[in-house]
Order: C-alpha cells, then sequence, then structure tokens
C-alpha cells in the first residue's frame, strides 16, 4: 500500500514538473528539441537555447509579386522620357506662373518706393522751408527784443538792455507750429521709405531666386525636350503638323444650338494669324507671346481688353463661366494645378472647337492649336456671350420632294389598274366560262373610274371563248 502511494505521488510529481516546464516553454515561446528534453524528475534551472529565429529578409513574395507592391510593367525609353517630360513640363508651367506673380509684386514694388521716395522728398522740401521762416523769425524777433527800451521796475537798470525779450508774437509760434508739423511729416514719409526700400529689396531677392531656378529647369527642360524629339516616331510629327495645318478653319461652329459672337471669332482668327510665332515670357506681341500674352492680343484686336496674367483673365470673366461640354470657338480655357482653387490656374488657351485649342505652349515652342482633352481642363470662361445658331435650310428642303415622291407614285398608280386588267385577262383566257372575267371587270372600272380599262379586256376574253 505504501509503495502504490510513493508510485502515485512519484507520478504526480512528474506531471506537475512537465507542466511547469511546458508552461514556462510555451510563455516563452522557445521549442526545445526533443534530443534536449530532462530526464523526469531532475531539477531545472535554465531553459536551453533553442538558436537564433529566422530574420525577416522581407515581404513574402508571390509567383505574381508582392503583397504590397503591385506588378508593374516595364516601360520603354521613350514612355519614360515623356513621363520625365510632363513632369518637368508641369513644375515648370507653375515655376513661370510663380515667377510672373514675384515680377508683378517687384514691379510695384519698385513703383511704391518711387512714390514713397517722391512723397519724402516734398516733405523734406517742406521742412527746409519752415526751418529757414523759423530761423528768420527768430533772428527778427531778436532784432526787435535788442531794439526795445528796457522794461519799468528792472533791477538791473542799464545791463537791462543788453538781454532780449523772452515774449514770442503770434507770427512766430505760427512759424514754429507750421516747423513742428513739417518735421512730423517728414519722419512719417521717411518711415514710409524706409518700408518700401525693404520691401523693394525683398520683393527682388524673391524674383531673382525664381529666376534663377526657373532658368536652370527651363534648361533642363530643354534638353528633354531635344532627347523625346528624337525619339518621337514619324507618325506624331505628321499628326503635330496636321494640328498646325487647320486649312480653312471656320469659327463658326455651333454647340447647343449656340455659335461664337463675332468679337469671339474676330478673336479666334488673329490667334491662329500668329502660328508660329515663339514662344516668349512677358511678351504681348506682336512678334513673341506668351499664354497670357496671346490671349491678350487676340481679344484686343476684336476691341475687349482682358487682364494681363492668365488668373487674371479667369478672374476677370469669371461671372461668365460655361461647362467643358458647351465650348464654343474664343472660349478660355485654363489649366491649374488644383482644380478647386483657381489661384494655382498657371496655363491659358482658347478654344478652337473640335477638342482643339490654340495657346502658347512654353519656351522652345511657338503659338500653334495642339488637341486637348475636356477632363484636363480645369475652369473655363466666355469673353463674349454667344448668339443663337442660324436656321439650316434642311428642313425647307425636306417638304419639297414629299409632292415630287406624291406625284410620282401617281403614273404608277395608273398603270396598277392596267397590270391588274392584264392578269384579269389572263385568267379569263385560261378559264372556259367567259361570266367570271365579265364579272370581274365590272366592279373594277368604278374603283378606277375609268372607261377604259372596261373595253380593253372584254375583246380579249370574246374570242378565246369563240375559239
Amino acid at each position: 500500500m505504501s509503495k502504490r502511494r510513493s508510485g502515485q505521488a512519484r507520478r504526480q510529481s512528474q506531471i506537475a514538473v512537465g507542466s511547469a516546464v511546458l508552461s514556462a516553454l510555451i510563455a516563452g515561446g522557445i521549442a526545445v528539441p526533443a534530443a534536449a528534453d530532462p530526464p523526469v524528475g531532475s531539477k531545472i534551472t535554465a531553459i536551453p537555447d533553442a538558436g537564433l529565429r529566422p530574420q525577416a529578409d522581407g515581404l513574402p513574395t508571390l509567383p505574381f509579386g508582392s503583397l504590397s507592391q503591385p506588378r508593374t510593367l516595364p516601360q520603354t525609353a521613350q514612355a519614360a522620357l515623356q513621363a520625365q517630360y510632363t513632369a518637368a513640363e508641369l513644375e515648370l508651367s507653375v515655376l513661370g506662373a510663380r515667377r510672373s506673380e514675384l515680377y508683378q509684386a517687384y514691379t510695384n514694388a519698385v513703383v511704391a518706393k518711387a512714390m514713397a521716395d517722391y512723397a519724402w522728398r516734398a516733405t523734406a522740401d517742406t521742412l527746409r522751408a519752415a526751418k529757414e521762416a523759423a530761423e528768420a523769425a527768430a533772428v527778427a524777433e531778436y532784432q526787435a527784443a535788442v531794439k526795445a527800451p528796457p522794461r519799468l521796475g528792472d533791477s538791473l537798470g542799464e545791463l537791462g538792455q543788453l538781454i532780449p525779450r523772452t515774449e514770442s508774437t503770434p507770427e512766430t509760434e505760427a512759424v514754429l507750429a507750421d516747423l513742428g508739423t513739417a518735421q512730423h511729416e517728414e519722419r512719417q514719409a521717411y518711415t514710409v521709405l524706409t518700408s518700401a526700400i525693404s520691401a523693394e529689396q525683398q520683393s527682388s531677392t524673391a524674383y531673382s531666386a525664381v529666376e534663377k531656378e526657373f532658368k536652370r529647369k527651363e534648361i533642363a527642360f530643354l534638353e528633354l525636350k531635344r532627347r523625346l524629339a528624337e525619339l518621337q516616331s514619324e507618325a506624331d510629327r505628321v499628326r503635330e503638323r496636321q494640328e498646325q495645318n487647320l486649312g480653312n478653319y471656320s469659327p463658326g461652329k455651333s454647340n447647343a444650338g449656340l455659335v461664337a459672337a463675332a468679337k469671339a471669332q474676330k478673336a479666334v482668327l488673329f490667334a491662329l494669324s500668329q502660328r508660329g510665332k515663339p514662344y516668349r515670357w512677358g511678351d504681348e506681341g506682336p512678334n513673341t507671346y506668351d499664354c497670357s500674352g496671346l490671349m491678350l492680343a487676340s481679344y484686343k484686336a476684336a476691341g475687349i481688353t482682358l487682364n494681363r496674367v492668365a488668373k487674371d483673365q479667369y478672374y476677370g470673366t469669371r461671372n461668365k463661366s460655361v461647362s467643358k461640354y458647351a465650348l464654343l470657338p474664343g472660349d478660355l480655357v485654363f489649366f491649374a494645378t488644383d482644380p478647386s482653387d483657381w489661384r494655382t490656374i498657371h496655363h491659358v488657351g482658347m478654344y478652337l472647337g473640335d477638342g482643339k485649342m490654340v495657346h502658347a505652349p512654353r519656351t522652345g515652342d511657338v503659338v500653334r492649336p495642339a488637341s486637348v482633352s475636356l477632363s484636363s481642363i480645369d475652369f473655363a470662361t466666355r469673353v463674349v456671350d454667344a448668339v443663337a445658331a442660324p436656321n439650316q435650310p434642311s428642313p425647307t428642303k425636306s417638304p419639297t420632294p414629299s409632292p415630287t415622291k406624291t406625284t410620282s407614285p401617281s403614273p404608277t398608280a395608273t398603270t396598277s389598274p392596267s397590270s391588274s386588267s392584264s392578269p384579269s385577262a389572263a385568267p379569263a383566257s385560261s378559264s372556259p366560262p367567259p361570266p367570271k372575267p365579265a364579272e370581274s371587270p365590272s366592279p373594277e372600272p368604278p374603283a378606277a373610274e375609268s372607261p377604259k380599262p372596261t373595253p380593253t379586256p372584254t375583246p380579249t376574253p370574246a374570242p378565246a371563248p369563240a375559239a
């Protein structure tokens, strides 16, 4: 009995030790090889070393690619260069718009400094005149004080004649007041001039930095353009020549029952007449243009004055916004980095119709027509209100053939009874009894209302039965 109890106690102790070891291994997350298992009943002081865990060397790969990195098709050299060219073109366009803003700010700062300098010089002249008047008044008052007799009751006696009088006249007080006012105005004008000089220096520094960056990126862009031109196919060059040569173009194309106004059509024709002239930033013609300068000159030729910069041209015509799907020739189409913010507009073109526009693209390019996708247009405005399209002459021509068609069946109707009489005569000849054909032509004459069909069939069936 004691041996049985001792055996049960031994087994319980083994189970307890095993469960403790198992709990420790589960908690530690370390798997001990079967060969390293300690003998039952031995005292365990430490967990055996299971070796280093495998280190992750990246995301698991599948036969068709990584889990988080989608499989991409290899790009051709021309496609990769085209992507760089497009990105550089957008960056250069945005930088050019920023350069235009800073140049305008610099010009305004120069004008403000000139006006502040003029105002300060005017106050300085006024102050100089006030000082001269005050000095003259002081000298006159001193001389008058010296010549005046001594005051009664003066304890100094004859020495009082050498001391000038201290009382000032109203004229002297007025001169001194003018001097104080002139000094105050001169200090204020000088403060404004100092601020204007500082603003002009800051705007000049900012513009110079952007101008330097623009020229650097422009050189890189022109190099990309040269390399891309070398890779362009002949089909692309043919398509570009076709876009530039519109032939006999008519700006009177209609959309939704409307056509462009006469002034808008005139602006379109002027813009097209400038094809081939080089792009030059800040120019408004007549030999070179930038994008907004071409729009300005085109509508100026039609008697309408637009703002100078692309975003200002949109802001000035924003009350006449037009849907991209209702564009007419002469409408202005704008492109921005943020389609929800008109202040990010960096390019403008003039719509021609049929998915084309005329614009001055960039440095190194010329004024030319180009295809434009409606999805790429961010804003569109109409400078001059459209007019209703003239009525087409096609509906007036459609009723004229209808009476001719009605008269043409009339002779066929006259021939139809003759044909109907001919088959009536045919069965009369085939059928021996004559009464059936006699009955058949009898109802036909009133339907045709002509006496001619009745005598023609009657003589033909009559000799047939006689034969």
